[in-house]
């Protein structure tokens, strides 16, 4: 069943849309419905941005709607773009999942990170998982390590859950084309249910990313393919007035991706709350980034 919050916000996202289409720009799109398998799938054909948007290539942060194939809904996403881009450039894109129920649960212009994709030279969109149900895992089967947490696959569909995954990659490809992002330097963050996500996604498409950051979302590792991050850098971060989730299973899991020969890092925050932390740890979030680069 959908939260008001989500209906509030899909009323907003499809009064733009339809702005967006009434003016002749809205994209047309041709991938194909996402896999639900349990490895990887091929990715499906690239999404292709429309020159003719008003916001085509503009610089700042946006608010974003495309059409998801095969459904023709309008879905979401939040985008930010520094101001030092230009058509020529080849700068690096960080996913940051939704961390929560409303489409405004996301980064925020002025916030520490996108304060420091401004100075960095980053891109930045979060998409929105296709429906923001109240738990965004974003088609993740691995449950957060804490007691007494939400099943992932509560409230969705098989459906929904292949749709949320491929609105991520969706989301990518839109961005990756029209800004030509540099492929060796995309990022996926997740914080909480989103990090199972984002460790879900890492796993099922480990060519697509550089590095991997884990905000307060340590999983259950029993079915979790740990073999599949080898190639990828995996930056876990806790802070330690988090109240929601347990800091020592961010710290076990992280023990356990290095002992199966994954790069990974842990952090403590210093005063980091459970939604806060990876905020006001922005700069250490982009150092770590700064240093990863998909060979």
């Amino acid at each position: 069943m959908r939260t008001r919050a989500w209906e509030r916000d899909r009323w907003r996202f499809t009064l733009a849309a339809s702005l967006v289409i009434s003016a002749g720009i809205a994209a047309n799109v041709t991938a194909a419905a996402g896999r639900q398998a349990p490895a990887a799938a091929p990715a499906p054909p690239a999404l292709q941005p429309n020159p003719s948007a008003p916001l085509y290539r503009h610089t700042g942060e946006q608010y974003r709607v495309y059409n998801f194939p095969g459904t023709g809904e309008s879905i979401p996403y939040r985008l930010f773009v520094p101001s030092r881009w230009t058509p020529e450039t080849r700068l690096p894109l960080l996913v940051t999942l939704r961390a929560g129920t409303s489409v405004d649960n996301s980064y925020r212009s002025g916030n520490d990170l996108v304060k420091q994709a401004e100075q960095r030279g980053y891109l930045v969109v979060t998409p929105m998982g296709y429906r923001p149900l109240p738990q965004p895992y974003y088609g993740s089967p691995y449950r957060i390590a804490r007691p007494g947490a939400n099943a992932p696959a509560a409230g969705w569909t098989t459906e929904e859950n292949a749709r949320a995954e491929q609105d991520v990659l969706n989301v990518i490809d839109l961005v990756a084309r029209e800004y030509n992002v540099d492929p060796a330097r995309i990022y996926l963050h997740g914080q909480n249910p989103s990090g199972s996500g984002a460790l879900h996604l890492g796993a099922r498409y480990p060519d697509r990313f550089a590095a991997l950051v884990i905000s307060s979302a340590p999983i259950e590792l029993d079915t979790y393919p740990v073999d599949r991050l080898k190639a990828i850098p995996v930056f876990v971060i806790h802070g330690d007035q988090d109240t929601s989730n347990p800091m020592a299973a961010s710290q076990a899991m992280t023990a356990a991706f290095k002992a199966a020969g994954i790069d990974a890092v842990y952090a403590t925050v210093p005063g980091g709350t459970h939604l806060e932390a990876y905020l006001t740890f922005a700069p250490q979030i982009f150092d770590f980034l700064d240093r990863q680069r998909k060979r």
